[in-house]
């Protein structure tokens, strides 16, 4: 859970470059707001990036406070 916690840090100080750390190459996030039923899938680095940098300057005092997560594999939620 450590990673975990370094994670929520970092999207905690709104850091991109520590956040983007944590995500490979091929990676995906998926957003609950956006133009979709589910919200917004961004796909690869930079799209994941943009994504939550529009995410940060929509909401400059966002902060993930409930550090209940799962992990799966390579995959947290």
């Amino acid at each position: 859970m450590d990673i975990v916690e370094a994670i929520l840090d970092a999207f905690n100080a709104h850091d991109l470059d520590a956040i983007m750390e944590f995500f490979a190459d091929g990676c995906s996030l998926d957003m609950p707001r956006g133009p979709d039923p589910w919200g917004q899938r961004f796909v690869g680095k930079a799209a994941v990036r943009e994504g939550l940098a529009t995410r940060f300057a929509g909401l400059p005092d966002v902060h993930y406070g409930d550090v209940r997560h799962w992990i799966s594999g390579n995959m947290v939620v």
